[in-house]
Formats: structure tokens, C-alpha cells, sequence
């Protein structure tokens, strides 16, 4: 999709990418609920595993912060459903393979873990880490995605998206006092992640 204005369409920040965005998810989310909740039937009838505790919530939640991270917009509405369809496959085959690593050598896979999580730097006041730090964000997001599915999709719609939260609510099916209260706890709870995967 064509940016506006001349701006980079690979600043996630650029004010006409998130608009364009947001546009996006908002006029087609229910079409993408809708695929999740096809995708996790599928997967569930043909594998049997790797989505069993995934709701179609907790998937769209995953799959439109993985939207927001690629270089370009979706082209058009075809385009949008379609690199979400991938998403969606790639979220529940990533829980596939950590399940079957599980299985395999639990003990192992927890020092790599918690290896992997002290490899982070902190970026520091010079913000050299930019980029480590959106990683972070995005796997506590993805994370606490499968505790607290509605707070992280209202935090993701409103935050990654740049829905205004009165939408927000229409989409979720809340009201406005109870999607303001969603994303505070939301904000609360991943300040808190974020906090111990630093190790603070």
C-alpha cells in the first residue's frame, strides 16, 4: 500500500503508516477473528496439537503485531487477509515446535530460555538497543497474549495499531469504561513483564 506524503513506508511510527493501518485491521477484523478461528479449527482436526490453549482472540492478537512489524502495509484488503492466514500458521507452528521441544528435553529448552533472555542488553539512555527493545516488547506482548488475551489485544488495537479505543471497544464487544480499564491493566501488566525479562 502506498504511503501518503512521501513518508518511509517502513517507519512503523510514520503517522500515515499507522493511520493506513489502523484503517485496515479496523475495517477487516472481524474477517480476521473469523480466520483465526477457521485456522485453529483446521489445525486442531489435522494435527491435534499446537493450538489446543490458542484462542481466535489471542491469535489475532499475535498475528496484527506481527503485521505491524513488516517492512510494508498490505497492498490491498486481499493482501491483508491473506499475509494474516500465514501468521496465523506460523504463530501455532512456532507453539507446535516449542511443544514438541517440551517434549523432548523440558530441562534443556528452559536454560536456553533463560540464556537467551540475559543476552538482551539494555539499551540504555543512548538507545543504541532500539531494536533489541522491540523484540522484547513484542515477545512479552506475544506472551502474555495467552494469559491475558483481551487486555493484549486492546493494548495491541490501540497501541500497536493505532485504533482509538472507543473503536477498540466496538471491536472487542466491551464498553468504553471497560476497554480504558483493559488497557491500563494491559499497559500495567507488560511494564511488569518487561521488568523481569530485563531482569529488574
Amino acid at each position: 500500500m502506498a504511503d501518503a506524503g512521501g513518508a518511509s513506508p517502513s517507519d512503523p511510527n510514520d503517522p500515515n503508516r499507522r493511520q493506513a493501518f489502523a484503517e485496515l485491521v479496523g475495517q477487516h477484523y472481524a474477517a480476521l477473528r473469523d480466520i483465526a478461528g477457521r485456522t485453529l479449527r483446521a489445525e486442531n482436526e489435522t494435527a491435534g496439537f499446537g493450538a489446543a490453549a490458542l484462542a481466535p482472540t489471542s491469535l489475532v492478537t499475535e498475528t496484527v503485531i506481527r503485521l505491524m512489524a513488516q517492512r510494508d502495509l498490505p497492498a490491498n484488503d486481499a493482501h491483508l487477509r491473506g499475509l494474516a492466514s500465514v501468521f496465523m500458521t506460523r504463530v501455532i507452528a512456532d507453539r507446535r515446535r516449542r511443544r514438541l521441544a517440551d517434549r523432548r528435553d523440558a530441562r534443556a529448552t528452559s536454560r536456553l530460555d533463560t540464556e537467551a533472555e540475559r543476552s538482551i542488553p539494555d539499551p540504555g539512555p543512548g538507545g543504541t538497543g532500539a531494536r533489541s527493545e522491540l523484540d522484547l516488547l513484542e515477545r512479552a506482548m506475544v506472551e502474555l497474549a495467552g494469559t491475558n488475551p483481551r487486555q493484549m489485544e486492546v493494548v495491541t488495537l490501540h497501541s500497536v495499531a493505532g485504533i482509538a479505543l472507543e473503536r477498540v471497544a466496538n471491536l472487542v464487544g466491551v464498553s468504553v469504561a471497560t476497554v480504558h480499564r483493559d488497557f491500563q491493566q494491559g499497559r500495567e501488566l507488560l511494564a511488569k513483564r518487561l521488568r523481569s525479562m530485563r531482569g529488574g
